[in-house]
């Protein structure tokens, strides 16, 4: 959002489409709201104010709970007013004891990086936002910006990612997922469950839990994570669903496809906010809502479009329907079941 956005215009549209039984999807209630990064243009403070007041009307409508909220930082969300480089001349500089990404050669000096001033850069995400919306900081140490969320009634466990620790104005395309962050959040994720087990908190009947990862960069694409290796420790850890944003149109992929039980299914949620001439030509602004069976055996993703700035939202008929060339305003994944 910029600061001269207005919240209830954006967000009225979108309750009126999830609750329009009609035209839209027919649904009086959400379980959960996941926003996958760049909720803003600038990561001002005004920015996120307008963004804060768009969510705590969704929340409000629709009865959701801080704990049920999944949202992650995009690239816009960090602030690069925020001054993490510090200049010095290169007589003062042993170059060969730099460390690559972390300098920036200019003029008769360099820029560098001041380690204990860079997690700044998220400063405004967490206490502008975060914290007013959910009620508690979002961790600006790198090793904890992978953030496990269980919920036993649902069987459903999210890990919300940081893909953008590593941008900056300098480093404008360094998407990545830092491994210890992702040490420690399948850790602390797989401590979830099993205390879960042990307080019996899943029902009897409980056969699957279905993991799902969030961050905000694609996987595939010309603005794709480059060091894409982590996803082969989600797939040991059977996670079988990701969601991201960061692109302005709408993605699907499939990571290991030939492996029998251990398929990853990528979404990409398109734009929801992005102005026109921020995004593709003829690609609206976007957003997905995802139904999911009890028995975790198939999510069906509904894909909705506002092809015009004030218009109404509506299904973005390109999805073809099985064994017919007929298109459908949604697509339908199938999957394992993952006992607990």
């Amino acid at each position: 959002m910029r600061s001269d956005s207005d919240p209830e215009s954006m967000r009225e549209p979108l309750i009126t489409d999830i609750l329009d039984s009609e035209d839209g999807l027919g649904l009086e209630q959400l379980d959960y709201l996941v926003v996958s990064g760049d909720l803003t243009n600038r990561a001002t403070p005004q920015e996120f104010e307008q963004a804060r007041q768009l969510i705590s009307g969704l929340m409000e409508r629709f009865d959701l709970t801080a704990e049920r909220c999944i949202i992650v930082p995009g690239n816009h969300d960090l602030s690069w007013d925020e001054e993490v480089y510090e200049w010095k001349k290169k007589r003062l500089v042993e170059p060969n004891k730099l460390q690559e990404g972390t300098y920036v050669e200019q003029g008769d000096g360099f820029l560098l990086r001041v380690e204990e001033r860079y997690p700044q850069r998220f400063k405004n995400f967490s206490e502008c936002f975060y914290q007013p919306l959910l009620g508690k900081e979002y961790p600006l140490e790198f090793k904890q910006q992978c953030l496990p969320f269980l919920f036993p009634d649902t069987r459903i466990q999210f890990l919300a990612m940081n893909s953008c620790s590593e941008i900056d104005e300098y480093f404008r395309e360094r998407s990545n997922i830092r491994q210890e962050a992702l040490t420690q959040g399948l850790k602390v994720a797989n401590r979830q469950i099993q205390q879960a087990k042990r307080e019996e908190h899943f029902s009897k009947e409980a056969g699957s839990i279905l993991r799902i990862a969030v961050w905000h960069h694609p996987i595939t694409g010309n603005e794709k994570i480059a060091k894409d290796a982590f996803l082969e420790r989600l797939q040991k850890a059977d996670f079988q669903l990701c969601l991201h944003g960061h692109i302005h149109e709408e993605r699907t992929d499939i990571i290991g496809y030939l492996h029998p039980t251990r398929k990853i299914y990528v979404a990409g949620a398109g734009s929801f906010g992005a102005r026109t001439k921020a995004r593709p030509e003829s690609k609206p602004r976007f957003y997905n809502l995802l139904e999911v069976k009890p028995d975790h055996s198939k999510i069906r993703v509904h894909t909705r479009c506002l092809r015009k700035d004030g218009g109404a939202w509506t299904g973005w008929y390109v999805w073809h329907k099985k064994n017919s060339r007929s298109r459908e305003a949604y697509y339908e994944i199938n999957l394992q079941k993952k006992t607990i």
